[in-house]
């Protein structure tokens, strides 16, 4: 029992590594990342080889004739050199020539004398060769060597008409019918084969097509969304800044004792409106290069990243008299992604809770809840009005303050589902915000499942 258990076992083995493999040459000459007539050339390539071996075997075996047995062999040997060739070094377009120019133009026509004339399957392989021309070239090229192979066959076959002595005929009725059978079934299999492949790839690209139109679709009408609320957005700090401006301005011309104040004040105005310009600029470039990059990610400890971008922002947050609390898991809290995304998203939480807290506290909380890690941040703050609670992850909307460019918070959620999480807000007006990010946490059995 122990050596049939064994013998299971190695056979087991030795069918799973072999699928593996298949699987493995499939991905590599038929993968869906291959252009269509790469797949296709590669179907042909790996059935030429295997058809011309074929005829090789069938000649040994009729005695029709060496030159017919050598030159199917030469054909077999070069559709797979053919095939190895364009695999290692791309040049598909080449190799297409080469099968059109070194096979169909010069062996086809050798192996028509040498193995029957037009009484035998060597027309069905005409065929072959001109439709093979037609798919693989495209243009005129396809359309000029198509034509001057049906010319050059035509040529062949009057020439075995006119001189009969030059074609190597079969001995029996049965070799006949043998060869005409085996040429019509091949040719018949790839073509099959070649015209399934095509309109099965045809119908995969239209589908393709069409999904992206929709995705094209759904981006154009997202941009359009996204530069009307930039625009909107800019016109008020800009309108702002030139009233302002126009003022100082004004004041400075007429140049009486007593406006300096007002020209601060214009001044301090305009200048509030600059930054709120520079931040919407900011936020507007994340927001393209969180659409354009996913970037790269790895296995990070949330803690530390929390611990770091609160850092950053302690200061700016004493400024208004903010007290900044951590209360972080002491055990490390692993989840799969990008660095730079993830402070992003910290960074932006914690700029607006600032924004919208003085003299207060704001308490930043991870936790392991199950699988996830549970990241809070409360801020005690004016809040946010109940009728704006649940439009705050659209993009442009803000709580009127004019301390944010309605973008924050769009691309907070963005990242947050790329990173297979959600974020949730909960806010009470007059009493403060509580922000809750949810993250899967990262298990290395189930990243190797």
């Amino acid at each position: 029992m122990l050596i049939f258990s064994v013998f299971c076992k190695i056979n087991f083995t030795i069918g799973e590594n072999m699928k593996n493999r298949l699987r493995q040459i499939i991905g590599t000459y038929f993968g869906p990342n291959l252009d269509f007539r790469v797949r296709l050339f590669n179907v042909l390539a790996m059935g030429g080889t295997v058809i011309s071996l074929g005829m090789a075997l069938v000649g040994i075996a009729t005695q029709v004739g060496l030159w017919n047995v050598v030159v199917n062999f030469i054909s077999a040997a070069l559709s797979f050199l053919l095939l190895c060739y364009s695999k290692r070094t791309g040049r598909y377009q080449l190799c297409y020539m080469i099968t059109i120019i070194a096979i169909f133009m010069v062996l086809f026509p050798i192996m028509f004398f040498t193995a029957g004339g037009y009484h035998s399957g060597m027309p069905s392989f005409f065929v072959f060769a001109v439709a093979f021309t037609i798919l693989m070239l495209e243009g005129k090229k396809a359309i000029a060597m198509s034509i001057f192979e049906i010319l050059l066959y035509l040529v062949i076959c009057i020439i075995a008409f006119r001189y009969p002595q030059l074609v190597n005929v079969w001995d029996t009725e049965q070799d006949l019918l043998t060869d005409i059978i085996v040429g019509f079934v091949s040719v018949s299999a790839v073509l099959g084969t070649m015209l399934y492949v095509h309109f099965k790839l045809y119908n995969q690209q239209q589908k393709q097509l069409a999904e992206q139109n929709i995705l094209l679709g759904q981006i154009n009408r997202m941009k359009t969304e996204l530069f009307g609320n930039i625009s909107h957005e800019l016109k008020t700090p800009l309108t702002v800044i030139s009233v302002h401006t126009q003022r100082a301005q004004a004041l400075l011309e007429l140049g009486r004792e007593g406006d300096l104040e007002k020209i601060r004040e214009s001044h301090t105005l305009a200048q509030e409106e600059v930054m709120r310009l520079s931040r919407l600029v900011d936020s507007t470039l994340r927001l393209a290069s969180l659409q354009e990059v996913g970037g790269q990610k790895a296995v990070l400890d949330i803690c530390n990243i929390l611990r770091t971008t609160a850092e950053a922002y302690h200061s700016l947050l004493e400024k208004k008299g903010n007290v900044l609390t951590l209360s972080l898991s002491e055990s490390p809290l692993m989840v799969l992604g990008n660095s730079d995304q993830l402070v992003q998203l910290i960074s932006n939480l914690l700029s607006n809770a600032g924004a919208h807290t003085e003299q207060g506290e704001i308490h930043v909380r991870a936790e392991q809840r199950g699988e996830t890690v549970v990241i809070t941040i409360v801020d005690k703050g004016i809040g946010i009005a109940s009728e704006l609670l649940s439009q705050v992850f659209e993009r442009g909307v803000t709580d009127g303050s004019g301390s944010g460019s309605g973008l924050g918070l769009s691309i907070g959620r963005q990242i947050a589902h790329d990173h297979g999480g959600e974020i949730e807000i909960d806010s009470i007006e007059g009493k403060g915000t509580t922000v809750t990010v949810t993250l899967p946490i990262y298990r290395e059995e189930v990243a190797y499942a």
